[in-house]
């Protein structure tokens, strides 16, 4: 079965190849309305050649449309609008010349109507010109062969019956015609807004894993607007692998990306799991924020939560793979502004002194701790333990108190 449509198909994608959208549409259809043209010129002319053997003109006008039309597809690789030209020229000139010779009472000159139908479906608005053109010449030509042809012409034999079994034959087949174009082109149509609906999924969960949700859907309400929001109060961290430089200088390139995605993808899991906002990540750096888009009371501590998790995750890997992990972190808690910054690759980022701080908080630390301002202690209260720093000397704020997090009171 497979077998017997694959050169129907064959056909229909004929000069589909390397098409635009929209013109490829075109062109199917053109190749549509020719194959359900052919397989009318085909049947016409057998049924024909069986009636009138002796006599067959017809027949050969029958053979001359089914060449013409089923070679007019290779002519729209080079031109689709001679190629209709062409079309619309051998269809009025088989249908007025049947109806010339078995009389306007067949009503094959009907058939002209899906001509007309191929110039709107084909050309339609792209070439306006040539649209009007072609349904004036096929509605002139329709009422050429009724009202001058019809009673035969007497060069072939014809008689009542035949003429009424012919008409028959036209109000059934035309239908049939028709809806086999539609149905052609409908399972296109189809089959084109799957997969343009499948893009559209793609595209909708690519900019959800590139923003926060809340976000994603104020950029697609407003598109091109400026989404920039001040934060009154967000806690940031930043964590960085220890020793990554000379462990990127020993590992070939595929090893390298494949640590840096497990040991990442571990930290995305923790981040999903306490429902925090991964920022970025540079280089070895991971970036994670509370608080933002939406505010939440518990920022500071979710945070926090999530600092001692990384920790415990490290500590995981280290036992699995056998080589030493370990992480500086960094938290601050304060105001910040974020938004959406680019066109081309957009990205949620966050600014201000409290992201500065957190950057400082992770550079300054040491590997395997957790180190964050006074500020930060203070908010995260006596529900958790910590140990003294000391002052560190923090480019553009001087010295800065510091503690260690060590855990959960």
């Amino acid at each position: 079965m497979l077998n017997a449509w694959r050169p129907i198909t064959w056909y229909l994608s004929i000069g589909l190849d390397g098409l635009p959208d929209n013109e490829k549409s075109r062109r199917f259809a053109f190749n549509v309305i020719m194959l359900a043209g052919f397989g009318a010129a085909l049947g016409y002319g057998a049924f024909y050649a069986l009636y009138d053997f002796d006599g067959l003109r017809v027949a050969w006008i029958a053979a001359f449309a089914c060449t013409s039309i089923i070679l007019l597809p290779l002519v729209a690789i080079r031109s689709l609008r001679l190629a209709l030209f062409l079309g619309l020229a051998v269809g009025i000139w088989v249908f007025t010349t049947l109806s010339y010779f078995l009389g306007a009472g067949t009503g094959l000159y009907l058939y002209l109507n899906i001509a007309l139908l191929a110039a709107l479906v084909v050309n339609g608005k792209e070439n306006l010109t040539d649209t009007i053109v072609f349904c004036v010449a096929c509605i002139v030509a329709m009422v050429i062969s009724a009202v001058y042809f019809q009673e035969p012409s007497g060069i072939v034999v014809v008689d009542p019956r035949f003429q009424l079994l012919v008409l028959l034959t036209v109000v059934v087949a035309m239908p049939l015609i028709i809806a086999f174009g539609v149905m052609t082109l409908s399972f296109r149509v189809a089959r084109a807004e799957e997969a343009l609906a499948a893009e559209h999924a793609r595209s909708e969960a690519l900019l959800d894993n590139l923003l926060p949700a809340e976000i994603a859907m104020r950029l697609k309400s407003s598109p091109g607007s400026v989404i920039a929001d001040e934060l009154p109060e967000v806690t940031i961290l930043f964590a960085d692998i220890v020793d990554f430089t000379p462990r990127a200088s020993s590992m070939p390139p595929d090893d390298l990306v494949k640590f840096l995605n497990w040991v990442f993808t571990e930290f995305d899991r923790l981040t999903e799991q306490f429902g925090l906002e991964k920022i970025k990540t540079i280089g070895d750096a991971y970036m994670v924020a509370a608080g933002l888009p939406t505010a939440r009371p518990d920022h500071a501590q979710v945070i926090a939560d999530m600092a001692l998790a990384m920790l415990d995750v490290t500590a995981r890997l280290t036992a699995e793979s056998g080589q030493r992990i370990e992480v500086r972190i960094g938290l601050h808690s304060g105001a910040a502004i974020a938004g959406v910054i680019g066109t081309q690759k957009v990205f949620y980022d966050v600014w201000g002194d409290t992201v500065n701080t957190a950057s400082r908080m992770e550079s300054h630390g040491e590997a395997g701790r957790i180190q964050l301002t006074d500020e930060m202690k203070q908010r995260l209260g006596t529900a958790y333990t910590f140990e003294p720093r000391g002052s560190v000397e923090i480019k553009g704020k001087g010295l800065v108190q510091t503690y260690w997090l060590t855990g959960k009171a």
